[in-house]
């Protein structure tokens, strides 16, 4: 039997909606940090198009505030929902930090090392991989799909933020190998920028879980 997830009246729908189209805005700015991490060209072009998503993901985010704060959901839901919105906003920051950061890793420090790029780019396909599964998730749910499909999209995004721990862990072994052959800057920036990406994963992992404690509370 298909059960409705329900969440919502008209107010909290237009704020899915918004979400739907902030994550989708996210996942444009993760192909061209990709390309950035990928390329050895284009790379201004590349993180104008992620600045121009950041300011749009903003706006969304403003306006999906402004309309749980004119009261236009549950009182129950306002605090978790803040923190979703909040959270998905943090998704843009991160990925604006990390297309920033790889430019300056390529062109005033000049790092090119292969072996510390490779972990990096695998890195950042997952987390590709994880904020499309959330896209699919408030889609879902835009769309009423069933209590027991929005659960197994929540539990596949808790799996895949589990390997991406594993990946981390595989990078930072690289980076502190390759510890000496590198300037205290460069290894910073790459620190920073390998738990950088790991933020990107627990955030999607976080918005889930209050999207899912949402549900819950509609439904007590």
């Amino acid at each position: 039997m298909w059960k409705k997830i329900n969440f919502f009246r008209s107010g909290e729908n237009e704020i899915i909606d918004l979400l739907v189209k902030h994550t989708k805005i996210s996942l444009h700015s993760m192909d061209n940090l990709i390309r950035i991490v990928s390329s050895d060209t284009g790379l201004e072009e590349y993180l104008n198009k992620i600045e121009k998503y950041e300011k749009n993901g903003d706006k969304i985010c403003y306006k999906a505030t402004r309309k749980v704060m004119e009261g236009a959901v549950s009182i129950a839901i306002i605090n978790n929902l803040i923190k979703i919105i909040d959270d998905t906003d943090l998704l843009l920051d991160k990925i604006l930090y990390l297309a920033r950061e790889s430019i300056r890793l390529k062109n005033s420090l000049n790092y090119r090392d292969k072996i510390m790029w490779v972990p990096i780019y695998e890195n950042i396909l997952h987390s590709n991989l994880i904020i499309r599964e959330l896209n699919t998730m408030l889609d879902e749910i835009r769309m009423d799909y069933d209590t027991t499909a929005i659960l197994k999209k929540r539990d596949r995004i808790e799996e895949l933020e589990e390997e991406g721990d594993e990946m981390k862990a595989r990078a930072l072994d690289i980076l502190y190998e390759k510890a000496n052959d590198m300037d205290d800057k460069t290894f910073i920036l790459l620190r920073d920028f390998i738990l950088t990406i790991d933020d990107l994963e627990d955030l999607c992992e976080d918005i889930a879980n209050h999207i899912i404690l949402v549900k819950y509370i509609l439904e007590s």
